[in-house]
Formats: C-alpha cells, structure tokens, sequence
C-alpha cells in the first residue's frame, strides 16, 4: 500500500512539474494553441508583457495576444502557464498609468479596451460652432398676364427721342407667385423705344411706344430677359383747336370787312380772314407727347417669367 500511495503521488506531481509559469528563452521552438483553435508552430522570437511573436521556419512572424493564448508547448513537453496574467497585469499597469495621467490632467481615465475591440469615438468637442445653416432657394413661376406697376425712371418725348433709346423703370409694388415674393419693390425694369413719331404740320399726330425686355434681379440674382407688352401714347387730335383758330380768322376779318365796305365787305373780310386762319393752322404743328421721369405706367407681362428666390432655412 505505501508503494502504491508513492506510485500514485508521483505521477500527480509529474503534470506539475512538467508547467512552468516562466517565459521560455528567446530562440526555444514552442507551439502555441490560441483560444479559437488556432495554432502556431516555430521559433520564440520576441516576447512582450501584451503578446509573444512566433518564427516559423519559413521565415514568416506572427504576433500572438497572450490573452488570446490558451496554452504554449516547448518542444521538451514543458506547459507554459500565467500567459494570462501577465497580460492581464499589464493591462491593469496601463489602467494605474491611465489614471494617474488622468488624475494629474483633472479628466476622467480611460475605460479600458478589450484586445481586438473597435476604437472608441472619439467625442465632439463642445467648442465647436454648428455649422451654419444654408437658405434653401426656391423657383416660382409669374404667370403672363401678371401686370407690373412701375414709375418711369426715363423721360420718354415724341420731339426728343430716338428707336432703341433705353427705358428704364422701376416697380412701385411687389410682384408675387406660389406664395412667394417673386419680385420686390423697387425692382428695375430696362427696355427700350421701340417707335417714334414727331408730330406734323399738316396732318398726323405725335406718338411714342416703349417696352420692357430685362428685369434687373436685386442683390446677386442678376439681370434676367423678359416680355411685356409695348406701352404706347398717341398726342390728342388738334381739330377742334384747328376749327377755333380759323373760326377766329374769319370772324374777325368779317368785323373789319363790315365797317370797312358794308355788307359786301362784310363777306370778303370773312372770306380773308378765314383764309388767315387756315394758314395759321398749316403752319402750326400739332401737340407732342412727353412723358416726364416719375410718371406712374403699367405693362402687362406676354410670357411667364421664373426666378429664384430664398425658401426656408435648412
């Protein structure tokens, strides 16, 4: 019984003795068995508090975590235990490193990483401004028809201007389209004279047309083509003007025919005197038209007009 009790406590001692919690030298040739199955054979060549990096004998290195490490095998059977805590007391040395840096900075310590677990984000500084936000343009459609208020900028005459003078206006009230002010107050239109006419001494009466081609976009929107109607002033008609004058001639030479020759003088100094009149008419022109700077006008777009205009905020 004694032997057998011998017998028995050597072979439980002979395991024992066969572990070791030492790190084999550099250069001994191990096996190590990871903790997912994987294992990797060759030449111990570095050995670090976090990991081990195994040469094998075709020259490639692998670096291995001892924690991922479930046990490492000399090649003379000796187990290699503690793998495990030696990792796990260098990470609890970077923990005490952590927190004295942090104790020192007045910050909390970092909370430690697992090996192979994805970097933390990395937190937001609070000092930096949120971006701006950005208006969000929009494009509205006036519809033609739409009529445009405006005040003549440009003195515009029948005697005075020339074909492709330009006009310019500029709107008295805000156009708006879609729930949008499409154009504001004080908007410029520019057009041009489109025809002219002076007005003659016999017959025919003074006229002036102009339309508007571009609208002048306030701040950045630019200049941008449009079409509206042709605005046109015709001078009044002179015949009832021209009817007096030579009815004046006419009276007043009959006066003077009377108490000059009687009766029969009477009618020829009518008849000279009307004469008179006429002539005064024939060598009179008619009335011009002259539209002075600041008179109100109206004009109807022909064409729908587009233009962007700042939305809502985004």
């Amino acid at each position: 019984m004694k032997r057998l009790a011998i017998l028995l406590g050597l072979t439980l001692m002979l395991p024992a003795c066969n572990r070791s919690d030492a790190t084999p030298p550099l250069g001994t040739e191990v096996k190590v068995e990871k903790k997912d199955g994987v294992n990797v054979a060759g030449k111990l060549v570095e050995v670090k508090p976090e990991h081990v990096v195994v040469e094998a004998p075709d020259g490639t290195k692998t670096e291995v975590a001892k924690s991922q490490i479930a046990s490492m095998t000399t090649a003379s059977g000796s187990v290699i235990s503690g793998l495990d805590k030696t990792a796990a007391a260098a990470d609890a040395r970077r923990d005490a490193e952590a927190k004295a840096a942090g104790g020192a900075e007045g910050k909390a310590p970092a909370a430690p990483v697992e090996p192979g677990a994805p970097p933390a984000p990395t937190p937001k500084d609070d000092t930096v401004a949120a971006a701006p936000k950005l208006p969000e343009f929009v494009e509205v459609t006036v519809p033609a028809g739409t009529t445009l208020s405006a005040t003549l900028a440009t003195a515009v005459a029948s005697d005075t201007s020339r074909v492709e003078d330009p006009v310019r206006a500029t709107l008295r009230t805000p156009v708006s389209a879609e729930g949008h002010q499409a154009l504001p107050a004080g908007t410029a239109l520019i057009g041009h004279v489109t025809s002219v006419e002076q007005s003659a001494k016999v017959k025919g009466r003074a006229s002036i047309a102009f339309r508007f081609n571009t609208v002048d976009l306030p701040g950045d929107g630019g200049r941008q083509p449009i079409s509206t109607e042709t605005i046109s002033h015709l001078a009044p008609a002179t015949k009832k003007k021209d009817a007096t004058k030579i009815g004046i001639g006419a009276g007043a030479g009959a006066v003077i025919g009377g108490i000059v020759g009687g009766g029969g003088g009477a009618a020829k100094g009518a008849a000279i005197g009307g004469a008179a009149g006429t002539g005064a008419v024939l060598a009179t022109r008619g009335d011009e038209v002259r539209i002075a700077a600041g008179a109100p006008v109206s004009v109807k777009l022909t064409a729908p007009l587009t233009v962007r205009v700042p939305g809502r905020e985004r």
